[in-house]
C-alpha cells in the first residue's frame, strides 16, 4: 500500500512547484490556526504591504517575501483520568511566501509540518507506549482589497496526518475557509471567517475565525493574528510592548488533532484524536524587523484523548490533569 511517507513527498513536490512557479505562501500549522491566522487578514504592521488611496498596493511592495520558522513544544507528564499517565514531544516547520496577482489581489501558498511524539505509561489505551505522528497542510489563500478598508478571502485545504505505516489515502482531508475583514486603520482591524473541513473517518469540522488586532493604548493590543508562525496554538492574546526589541503576551487558546493509525491488524485505519485548551505566557526578541524569537510557557487544560474507529466512531476517551508546556519558537523573513 501507498504509505504516508509517499503522500508527503508528493505534497512537498506540489508546493516546490509553486514556489518555483512564484505563487507566494503563507503559515499555519493546523486548521484552527489556518482559520484565523490565514483568513485574509491584514499581517502585523511591520509586515503589511501599505495601499495607497484607493486600496491598491502599490508596486514598490510587489516583490515576493519569504518566510521560515520552526518550534519545538514540550508537554510534560501528566495522570490519565483512566490511570496511567502521558507526554508529549512537538516539532514545528513552516514555510511562506507571497507575490502580488493583480494590484489588489495577493496570493499566499503555506506549508507546515507538525511532528508529535506520545509516550504512554501505566495505561491500556491500546495504541503501545509510545506514538509518532505527522501533520503535513498546505493552504493557497487569495486575498483581495476592495478598498482601503475592506478585503475578502478564501483558500483550499490540504492536510495529510498519520503514523508513517498508515494507508495515504486514509490520511489525508480537506476543507476550505471564507473570510472578511475591516481596518478602521492600520491598528484597528476585526474580521470574521469560517473554517469547512473535513475530519478522519466521517464529519465536518466547521470554525467560527473571528479577526481580532485591536490596539487598546500606546504598546497596548488584544490580537489573534501575533503569535509565533509555527506555533499551533488558536487564540486571543493581550500583548504588551516592553521596549524596541521584547513584548510580552498572556493567552489562551485551543487545539485539535487527528491523526491516522496503521493500516493493518485488528485495529485498522483507526484514529487518534487529542485535544486541550491552553493558557500559556509569550516573552517576544526582535533584534531586528526580519527575525524573532518566542519563548512560551503555560499549561494544557482540559485536555482529552481518543481512539476511533475508522468510521470515526469514539472507541476508548479519557481526559487528564493539567500539564505544564514549555516552549521555544523562531522566524525568519526575507
Amino acid at each position: 500500500m501507498r504509505h504516508l511517507a509517499t503522500a508527503i513527498s508528493f505534497a512537498a513536490i506540489v508546493t516546490a512547484t509553486a514556489s518555483a512557479q512564484n505563487v507566494s505562501a503563507g503559515a499555519g500549522s493546523k486548521e484552527s490556526r489556518e482559520a484565523i491566522g490565514n483568513t485574509g487578514t491584514t499581517p502585523p504592521a511591520s509586515d503589511a504591504p501599505k495601499t495607497d488611496a484607493n486600496g491598491a498596493i502599490p508596486a514598490n511592495a510587489a516583490e515576493p517575501r519569504f518566510k521560515v520558522a520552526g518550534g519545538f513544544m514540550q508537554q510534560f507528564n501528566t495522570g490519565l483520568n483512566t490511570g496511567g499517565n502521558y507526554a508529549a514531544s512537538r516539532a514545528y516547520g513552516a514555510f511562506s511566501s507571497r507575490s502580488r496577482l493583480t494590484e489588489n489581489m495577493n496570493l499566499d501558498v503555506g506549508v507546515a509540518y507538525e511532528f508529535d511524539h506520545y509516550e504512554f505509561h501505566g495505561t491500556d489505551f491500546g495504541i503501545g507506549s509510545t506514538l509518532n505522528t505527522e501533520t503535513l497542510s498546505v493552504t493557497p489563500r487569495f486575498t483581495v482589497a476592495l478598498d482601503r478598508h475592506w478585503a475578502v478571502g478564501g483558500a483550499p485545504i490540504l492536510q495529510i496526518s498519520g503514523v508513517s505505516e498508515a494507508d495515504a489515502g486514509q490520511t489525508i482531508t480537506g476543507g476550505g475557509i471564507a473570510n472578511f475583514r475591516y481596518a478602521f486603520d492600520q491598528d484597528h482591524v476585526l474580521g470574521l471567517g469560517v473554517l469547512a473541513k473535513g475530519l478522519l473517518g466521517s464529519g465536518v469540522l466547521v470554525v467560527p475565525a473571528p479577526l481580532v488586532d485591536w490596539k487598546v493604548a500606546e504598546g497596548l493590543r488584544i490580537s489573534n493574528i501575533r503569535a509565533p508562525e509555527a506555533n499551533p496554538f488558536v487564540g486571543l492574546e493581550i500583548e504588551q510592548e516592553l521596549d524596541g526589541q521584547f513584548d510580552a503576551a498572556f493567552g489562551g487558546a485551543w487545539q485539535f488533532r487527528q491523526s491516522r493509525l496503521d493500516d493493518s491488524g485488528a485495529d485498522a485505519n483507526y484514529i487518534f484524536q487529542e485535544s486541550n485548551t491552553a493558557i500559556y505566557g509569550r516573552l517576544e526578541w526582535h533584534p531586528i524587523n526580519a527575525f524573532r524569537v518566542d519563548f512560551m510557557v503555560g499549561s494544557a487544560l482540559y485536555s482529552r484523548v481518543k481512539t476511533l474507529d475508522g468510521g470515526g466512531n469514539t472507541v476508548t476517551s479519557t481526559g487528564s490533569r493539567p500539564a505544564l508546556l514549555l516552549g521555544v519558537f523562531a522566524s525568519y523573513k526575507f
